[in-house]
């Protein structure tokens, strides 16, 4: 009997031997490279980029030409007062206020330039945790065909029970009810495949959500504290280099604001000739500047209103910092939670639950035991495979989001600028 049953769990399997596999780093890399929002964050990092090249500059000089002309005639060459007018004229604005504007510039491309970072690894971690779900369900689905083809199997000796008056159809109807709730799990399980398998091909930019057979995963592991976790995440994390990039731009445009009390200086030169004329040609230079008058209408708000918005920046970082700790407990215990699980299932409950079915089936078939029993023994089996696989996801996950966490350093991501 327990021949049988072994050919036909490998029967079972065989077709799927020869399937295609989906490849998880081929679908990332699929998945980093069509990801439209990816993409707009790239135009996104270009555009400050290109801003912080200006943001130092001075602006173009003004140049101005006219003519002074006595009288109502054209008269130049004519009267000593008519003549033609140059003037060339640059704004220098107080020092600082360049500098300060070109670092505010510069900060922010590199605060989205960090949070592109983050978006990447949140795009890997999403492509994994959708493969790690797929797979599960898949493999949960073959545990469920195998318990319907050993219920099948089951029916079967029941029914030849009942022909031959060896008992009454209670047997034979308990088990039907059964399959049909197995068939019942079974088209809940494929339209959650489905469901997977979409959201997997919106990922990943694909109009066809076909991938092939869904492989285990290598296991990973993570031997560091808690602590430890949280100090390589205080120094990786893409989320929080962003933040505190934003921070410093916040600094650089308080320090701006607080300049414009200051003012900026015009210089400006001037040539006026005076063709066919005996007199010299006039020559001016001048400087110009504003006078910040309306200083506590005026600027005085608008340096508070900098402070402000520096300090909500401040408290937005220092509040993700306690987050990021937080987040990082509850993954490492869902991580642990689900690998002790695992242990238990791994130590012997899930063999024992196997043999016991086997035993069971193998009673049946020869005249002993009852259907009840082999209908628990059956479930009891295909529940503790189905726990497992549930598990295994949830702990990976766990892990592949510490990895997010850490900007990646845990399991060594790299993530390109581009």
């Amino acid at each position: 009997m327990k021949r049988y049953i072994l050919a036909m769990l490998i029967l079972l399997t065989a077709a799927a031997a020869h399937a295609e596999t989906a490849d998880i780093d081929k679908l990332i890399e699929t998945a980093l490279s069509r990801n439209i929002n990816l993409e707009s964050m790239k135009y996104d990092v270009r555009a400050l980029e290109h801003a912080s090249e200006y943001a130092g500059t001075l602006n173009d000089p003004m140049v101005s030409l006219g003519v002074v002309n006595e009288g109502t005639y054209y008269t130049i060459g004519e009267e000593g007062m008519s003549r033609y007018t140059i003037m060339v004229s640059q704004m220098f604005p107080f020092f600082g206020k360049l500098g300060s504007k070109e670092a505010e510039a510069k900060y922010k491309a590199l605060a989205q330039k960090d949070l592109l970072r983050a978006e990447k690894l949140n795009v890997i971690h999403t492509v994994k945790s959708l493969y790690l779900d797929i797979y599960a369900v898949q493999e949960s689905l073959k545990l469920q065909n195998t318990k319907l083809k050993l219920l099948e199997m089951t029916e079967s000796s029941a029914q030849a029970k009942y022909s031959s008056g060896m008992m009454d159809s209670r047997d034979v109807l308990m088990i039907q009810r059964e399959k049909y709730m197995v068939l019942e799990d079974i088209e809940m399980l494929k339209e959650k495949d489905r469901m997977l398998r979409t959201s997997l091909a919106h990922a990943t930019g694909r109009d066809s959500d076909e991938f092939g057979d869904f492989v285990q995963l290598p296991e990973r592991e993570v031997k560091l504290s808690a602590q430890e976790l949280y100090n390589m995440a205080a120094q990786n994390s893409y989320t929080l280099k962003s933040m505190e990039n934003e921070v410093e731009a916040m600094k650089a445009n308080v320090k701006m604001k607080e300049l414009e009390k200051y003012p900026d200086f015009t210089v400006s030169l001037g040539y006026e000739p005076r063709p066919g004329f005996t007199m010299s040609d006039v020559y001016s230079a001048a400087v110009t500047f504003n006078v910040p008058l309306y200083y506590n209408k005026r600027q005085l708000p608008a340096i508070n209103e900098a402070k402000a918005q520096k300090f909500k920046a401040d408290t937005v970082y220092y509040n993700m910092r306690h987050e990021l700790r937080s987040m990082i407990t509850e993954q490492m215990a869902s991580a642990d939670a689900s690998g002790r699980i695992m242990e238990l299932y791994k130590s012997g409950i899930s063999a024992k639950a196997d043999q016991t079915r086997d035993a069971a089936l193998a009673s049946y078939r020869q005249g002993r035991g009852s259907a009840e029993n082999v209908i628990t023994a059956v479930n009891t089996s295909v529940e503790y495979g189905m726990k497992y696989l549930d598990k295994y996801a949830e702990k990976q996950k766990s892990l592949s989001a510490l990895n997010v966490l850490t900007g990646g350093a845990l399991y060594g991501t790299i993530i390109d600028e581009n």
